[in-house]
């Protein structure tokens, strides 16, 4: 087992990232340490996005929703010009018990109104392994949107994952992609989990019992940005 840092992590990531995966760290810190890890990958995006007056759109899952991808959003939201969110609820499992033929629909979906054109996609995951949920989701997000760049953003990735997510799109719209993450594993467990990645499966370190449970949840981000659009805050 080998870990790489980035050239973005500091001493602040690199401490982070250990307390993600140490078996002590309870629910609360966990999250905690997520939501900053978000803050520190929103830094990172803002200084790759030279003319703040451009909007932007987040694309998160709904597990990461309250955590990572808000603190991203605290940091993008008070330089950019408009940040648009978007939120998927993802089924991800391996057809006929095939661990390398993984599939991850969306059961359903939040959208914020936005135009067509979108200067930067910013698509967050907590870890980026097989990348079967991030490629979902990202088609389903340029159906709608066009971007002049894509950054794919994650705490930790398994090494060969930028290959992996290329696969399916043609070479103009890869050639937007720029990835940030703070470090790359090289080794995973028979079910696929990452060691060290971030500790384990993400769903019950933030305190969900399983993919169901949190496939029922909503996450207060969505509920908050969902009822001030009603009211048209």
């Amino acid at each position: 087992m080998s870990r790489t840092f980035s050239q973005f992590a500091r001493d602040k990531e690199k401490q982070l990232l250990a307390t993600l995966v140490d078996p002590q760290s309870n629910v609360e810190l966990y999250r905690k340490c997520m939501y900053e890890l978000g803050e520190s990958l929103g830094d990172l995006v803002l200084t790759e996005i030279k003319d703040r007056t451009e909007g932007a759109y987040l694309a998160c899952t709904a597990e990461d929703a309250d955590f990572l991808a808000k603190g991203m959003l605290s940091k993008l939201e008070t330089s950019l010009a408009k940040v648009t969110l978007a939120c998927f609820w993802n089924q991800r499992f391996a057809p006929f018990g095939i661990s390398d033929l993984q599939v991850a629909p969306i059961l359903k979906r939040y959208l914020e109104p936005t135009t067509t054109q979108v200067n930067s996609l910013i698509i967050v995951k907590s870890i980026i392994s097989g990348a079967c949920v991030v490629r979902t989701n990202l088609l389903d997000t340029i159906e709608r949107i066009t971007p002049q760049t894509i950054f794919v953003v994650a705490p930790a990735i398994f090494k060969g994952a930028e290959k992996r997510l290329q696969k399916g799109f043609p070479e103009s719209i890869y050639k937007k992609f720029r990835y940030i993450y703070l470090a790359e594993d090289d080794e995973r467990t028979p079910e696929g989990v990452v060691i060290p990645g971030i500790g384990g499966m993400v769903y019950n370190r933030l305190g969900f019992n399983s993919q169901a449970d949190k496939n029922h949840y909503v996450p207060d981000l969505v509920r908050q940005r969902r009822a001030a659009l009603a009211i048209g805050i």
